[in-house]
């Protein structure tokens, strides 16, 4: 039997908790500081130039990939957040700093 979307149950607080968790070890090994608001800040241009671009690039250097990894997660954090507007109602240092970044770049909505 064919599964349909909404025949599928997704536990959206677990999977926001599980990229948030990705997030900041991905963030370890890069060194980004996620309580540093202005670095955060200037990841967060750089993940939307990124998505601009179309996420696409001629030629991806080895050392690009966990860039790149980080841009995919960012991606995916923020559509798991639109799927689920009232899941995981205490967002952890990433998601609250990421949220306050984009909001800073994109102005108020």
């Amino acid at each position: 039997m064919a599964m349909r979307g909404f025949d599928v149950f997704i536990d959206y607080d677990r999977t926001l908790r599980q990229i948030e968790a990705e997030l900041a070890r991905l963030g370890i090994a890069l060194g980004i500081d996620w309580r540093d608001e202005s670095r955060v800040r200037a990841l967060a241009r750089e993940v939307m130039e990124h998505w601009r671009n179309g996420g696409r690039s001629a030629h991806v250097d080895r050392q690009q990939i966990p860039r790149r990894t980080l841009y995919g997660l960012v991606g995916l954090l923020v559509l798991t957040m639109q799927c689920a507007p009232g899941a995981a109602s205490e967002p952890d240092t990433v998601r609250e700093s990421l949220a306050r970044a984009f909001e800073s770049i994109q102005g108020p909505g």
